[in-house]
């Protein structure tokens, strides 16, 4: 039979009490009798002790002192009598236990075990003797008899029973406290569980967004802020995901539109199939080709089956020969494209090709966001571990909201600048490719306006 984490916890609770209590009980009950006679052992002893001072001050001897001893401890209770033969009125118990009595040299005044009157008793036998001091004086000496000669009387055996019922009732009280608390301490565990499985199924059902307060500052309270951070994060993939696709969906209508629309009016012969006509078709479908390729190396990146050929590239011999082939375009634009490589650079280990490509984006990204008579700069840095490219422009910038999202696929910090064939894809495919070579891209921009430098760190080559 399977049962709930709530019944678990509280049978555990229940379990643990009963067995602290049972212990407790048995440890109290198996051990109240002996105590018992311990006590009333030591009541004995400290009685005897002090009559037998009370003898010794008064008589200053020992003549006649067993027929005081047994006339104070007679078999049933009487009143006491003094050393003088006046009454007290004071009811005595009779004596349980043998004690014996002896005096200062060790002779028998009270017999015990197989002593005889006036014998002397070795010293093995006077372990657990208690001195009767008189005046600083030890004078005589009370061996006491062991527990197992002590009776209980009928008023200490109800106190007994009396004590037992006590400890009854405490170990159920205990038990039944430990149930309620456990059963409450078991809710209040459980209540941020039960909150995780109603807003998991509600994910479930296709409500992602989901959002569950946090009371408790435990792992309970880390496993709900971590469940609100993944329903926030799938919420976003989702919006994303649907965003993708309709941005797909529209990239991919466009061309198709404009080559059916050309196949459909020269099939009905309304226009002639012109070179200029077909060349407005083969840039399409060269549209849809790039867009597809793009897509197959974002799975690929995602799949890590991209290939790669990585290789030692220098970069001093490298990076103008790559730079050199955006120069006329920039001067198209009347924009201006430095590079500023350092005098000798390290190899680094990548693709060639597909840093070329990256590399390739990051220009012309700059190129489309950067106006006639802006700059573009190419900078090339290392240290001991790396070395950094930075691409630097003067461009349109990107707005703080913006650049967490820069690097996501189909986002666009300005949707207004999207042309066809840009969707967006450029800088994700760029930062799977530098990730892929181990390496690292990243982005700065101040404001709007104020430009955007990106920069993409690769490991040095160690041959």
């Amino acid at each position: 039979m399977r049962y709930s984490i709530r019944t678990n916890l509280v049978l555990t609770y229940l379990a643990i009490a009963i067995l602290t209590a049972s212990l407790i009980y048995l440890l109290i009950r198996l051990t109240s009798d002996q105590r018992l006679k311990t006590l009333l052992l030591e009541q004995q002893i400290s009685e005897i002790v002090d009559e037998v001072a009370t003898w010794y001050e008064a008589e200053g001897g020992w003549d006649h002192f067993g027929e005081y001893f047994k006339a104070l401890h007679p078999l049933t209770p009487e009143s006491r009598p003094n050393p003088l033969g006046q009454p007290v009125q004071k009811p005595l118990t009779p004596r349980r236990g043998r004690h014996g009595v002896i005096d200062d040299q060790k002779r028998v005044l009270i017999r015990f075990l197989d002593f005889s009157d006036r014998e002397i008793v070795p010293d093995a036998y006077l372990v657990n003797a208690v001195a009767v001091v008189v005046d600083g004086v030890t004078v005589a000496w009370v061996v006491p008899d062991d527990e197992s000669g002590i009776s209980l009387q009928s008023e200490e055996l109800i106190y007994l029973r009396r004590t037992d019922q006590v400890l009854l009732i405490a170990t159920t009280i205990a038990v039944c406290g430990a149930l309620l608390i456990g059963y409450g301490f078991a809710s209040l565990l459980l209540r941020p569980i039960h909150n995780l499985i109603k807003a998991s199924e509600a994910m479930a059902r296709g409500d992602l967004k989901q959002e569950i307060g946090i009371h408790l500052n435990d792992e309970l309270g880390q496993l709900t802020a971590s469940f609100n951070m993944m329903s926030h994060e799938v919420t976003k993939a989702n919006q994303r995901r649907r965003q993708m696709v309709a941005d797909i969906t529209h990239d991919l209508s466009t061309p198709l539109q404009i080559i059916a629309g050309y196949i459909e009016v020269i099939q009905d012969e309304t226009l002639e199939a012109t070179p200029e006509r077909i060349a407005i078709i083969a840039t399409e479908i060269e549209h849809l080709r790039r867009l597809v390729n793009d897509l197959d190396l974002l799975v690929q990146t995602d799949s890590k089956t991209l290939s790669l050929t990585l290789e030692p590239i220098d970069f001093a011999e490298y990076l103008p020969k790559v730079v050199k082939k955006y120069a006329p375009l920039a001067r198209a634009k009347s924009i201006e494209l430095t590079l500023e490589p350092l005098s000798a650079l390290p190899s680094v280990q990548g693709d060639r090709e597909r840093l070329t490509q990256v590399i390739g984006n990051l220009i012309t990204n700059a190129l489309r966001h950067t106006p006639e008579s802006g700059l573009i700069q190419v900078i090339a840095q290392y240290d001991q571990n790396r070395v950094h490219l930075h691409v630097r422009d003067t461009g349109s910038g990107i707005a703080p909201n913006d650049l967490p999202f820069i690097f996501d696929r189909f986002y666009q910090a300005d949707p207004s600048r999207n042309t066809s064939g840009k969707m967006g894809l450029g800088l994700a495919i760029s930062k799977a490719l530098v990730e892929a070579m181990n390496g690292h891209i990243s982005v700065e921009s101040g404001y709007i306006g104020q430009g955007a430098m990106f920069t993409v760190s690769l490991p040095l080559y160690i041959g």
